[in-house]
């Protein structure tokens, strides 16, 4: 006769295994498989061309810029594959850029005229935008024949561009006219035009308008 299951008996151990592998609602296993991280390719003419027309598609860039992401890819892929010459590589890319600002693909001089259009249509300072356009690899130079050739556009002046850009600011930080009979920190209202980059005779003339003055 069969006798009935004891339920009493020990447990092998199999079933608190299997339970404790059931994590609690709401619980995050700190074993969860991690993205596989794909190892960079190996460097050809091609693959650096096509890598390069991808960047050139996604992002406006100065041959500086652009020489210095693809020098990070052909440096990542030389880690990687200790046979690589990076020499030649090196000369791969000095090739592709030739290439592509013969093509018209890299043009420093369209780069700063495109550049200081937008950065001036969001009220940036002239001297935030040489510094911003200088991190990029731009000349000063290059930089101001291109704020010059905006103002000839534009038929407006260095002066009423940097007074409107401070506005801008002023409305964004509601200060000065825009405080609304708000009470707000001068000294550090101040400091933002500053590290904005507007000169002090700009910011105080900004400070100490009234709002019927701003279309004036």
């Amino acid at each position: 006769m069969n006798r009935p299951e004891d339920k009493s008996a020990p447990s092998t151990g199999i079933r608190t295994a299997q339970s404790s592998k059931t994590a609690a609602p709401g619980h995050v296993s700190s074993h969860a498989p991690r993205k596989e991280i794909k190892p960079p390719k190996r460097i050809t003419e091609t693959y650096l061309h096509n890598s390069a027309l991808y960047y050139m598609q996604r992002y406006a860039a100065s041959v500086a810029q652009f020489r210095k992401v693809m020098e990070r890819k052909i440096g990542k892929s030389c880690r990687h594959y200790p046979d690589q010459d990076p020499a030649a590589c090196a000369l791969m890319l000095d090739a592709l850029v030739e290439k592509f600002v013969r093509a018209g693909l890299l043009n420093d001089e369209g780069f700063a005229r495109g550049s200081v259009i937008s950065l001036r249509r969001r009220g940036l300072s002239q001297r935030m935008i040489l510094m911003k356009l200088q991190n990029k690899g731009l000349s000063e130079a290059q930089i101001k024949t291109a704020l010059a050739e905006f103002n000839d556009e534009n038929e407006t002046s260095a002066q009423s561009l940097e007074l409107e850009g401070a506005l801008k600011l002023a409305k964004k930080k509601k200060v000065g006219p825009f405080a609304n009979g708000m009470d707000y920190d001068r000294k550090k209202a101040l400091g933002a035009f500053a590290r904005a980059g507007f000169s002090m005779d700009v910011i105080r003339k900004v400070l100490d308008m009234e709002i019927d003055e701003v279309d004036a």
